[in-house]
């Protein structure tokens, strides 16, 4: 904010210099000047004259000039001080005024806070821009409580939704949009992406099934052959992983960014090291994942989760829990997990490796897990503070060992 009045003020010492000419009075020097001219040609036709006549001729002359000088240097002395008399005061304060009346403005139109120079813009628009946009949304859901059956109001609440990342809510919505038009196979695409979100990234069990009902009636959906690959993959079918990602290649043009990206994706399903360019995978974690030994295990556990009573007022009964197993040492991501409501606690639920989601990455791949149950009003995977978690120290689990976790903790 410093530097912004700092250089504010340089501007207009500037702008003010433009004006000192006129304000240390260059006027007053040119009446002098314009006197001195006056004395000098004077003389020069004074001696003109006394070269050409002589007499009383040259005096009677002589007089006539003399009387003009003097005309002359009067009118020159009212001349030079009428500009010094009017002409200050009103350049004076327009000088003083238009800075002022600047200042006036800016404060009633402008934005002082945005004046500092050290401000991030981006973080100024998304700081402003967020809130906004969720007053946005929660105005349309308003809306659309009113008027139910607009079904362009319920798909963009839905992607609105997903755009901030309340993975349920745009559950919700898209699913009153599929009760408008229970055909539609885009919608059902968008309801099943959606919840493969709202499910920490998790494409088996219903957004697979899903996928697959709109390939029996369109085997060339884009979104459906994309989840339907993801969930084969997180399964550990490559081959029907690869079919669907191949077919869904074959719709994009020869070297467009979208096949480019596909046979990349299909590269790395294979576990190859190099995508269709010749160019290595990046990802540390799915370079580890490719090289993970097939153990032939297929482990399952069970895991009883209970909520605190300590906690049971932070927590509402709509509120998403998450059921998870992760690897003591590796990857972060979830190598299985189950998603419930609070209202369903205490409860058991299974974990096993075909909710692995990544090929790879399931519970026989690693020795010590870390099993725990998280408590979210946000809907999203990732921790967030104000959330309710209990995790398990790092565990060697059993093919059809039974576990428990209590949550107990916030989320700082």
């Amino acid at each position: 904010m410093i530097g912004f009045w700092m250089l504010a003020v340089l501007i207009v010492v500037v702008a003010y210099a433009l004006f000192l000419p006129a304000l240390l009075g260059r006027g007053r020097s040119y009446t002098v000047d314009r006197q001195r001219l006056n004395l000098v040609l004077h003389q020069q036709r004074r001696d003109e004259l006394a070269d050409e006549i002589d007499g009383e001729e040259l005096e009677g002359l002589q007089a006539e000039l003399d009387k003009d000088l003097l005309n002359d240097l009067s009118a020159s002395e009212n001349g030079g001080k009428q500009p010094k008399q009017k002409g200050y005061a009103p350049v004076v304060a327009a000088l003083i005024a238009a800075p002022l009346l600047g200042i006036v403005v800016y404060s009633m139109l402008g934005r002082f806070d945005l004046a500092d120079f050290r401000a991030q813009p981006e973080a100024h628009q998304q700081a402003n821009a967020a809130p906004q946009f969720q007053e946005m949304i929660d105005r349309l859901a308003e809306k659309l409580k009113q008027n139910p059956n607009d079904l362009k109001g319920w798909l963009l609440l839905g992607r609105s939704y997903q755009q901030t990342e309340q993975h349920d809510l745009a559950v919700e919505a898209y699913a009153h949009a599929l009760k408008l038009e229970p055909d539609n196979l885009d919608i059902k695409a968008l309801y099943a992406e959606s919840l493969s979100d709202s499910l920490g990234g998790s494409y088996v069990g219903e957004p697979a099934q899903i996928a697959a009902e709109i390939l029996a009636k369109n085997p060339k959906h884009h979104t459906a052959l994309w989840l339907a690959g993801a969930g084969a993959a997180q399964s550990g079918d490559t081959n029907k992983a690869i079919g669907y990602i191949e077919t869904l290649r074959g719709e994009y043009p020869k070297d467009s960014p979208e096949e480019k990206h596909l046979a990349k994706v299909i590269a790395e399903i294979k576990g190859e090291g190099q995508g269709a360019e010749g160019s290595e995978v990046n990802d540390t974690n799915e370079r580890a994942v490719s090289s993970l030994p097939d153990t032939g295990e297929h482990k399952s556990i069970k895991v009883k989760v209970a909520l605190s009573p300590s906690l049971s007022t932070m927590a509402a009964s709509e509120d998403t829990v998450f059921i998870f197993a992760r690897a003591a040492s590796g990857p972060p991501m979830p190598l299985a997990i189950v998603k419930k409501k609070v209202k369903d606690l205490p409860v058991e639920v299974t974990l096993d490796d075909s909710m692995g989601m990544v090929q790879g990455m399931n519970l026989s791949a690693f020795d010590k897990l870390i099993i725990g149950a998280r408590v979210t009003k946000s809907g999203q995977a990732m921790p967030q503070p104000g959330d309710l978690q209990g995790l398990s120290k790092p565990t060697t689990v059993e093919n059809g060992g039974s576990y428990t976790v209590q949550i107990s903790e916030e989320v700082k």
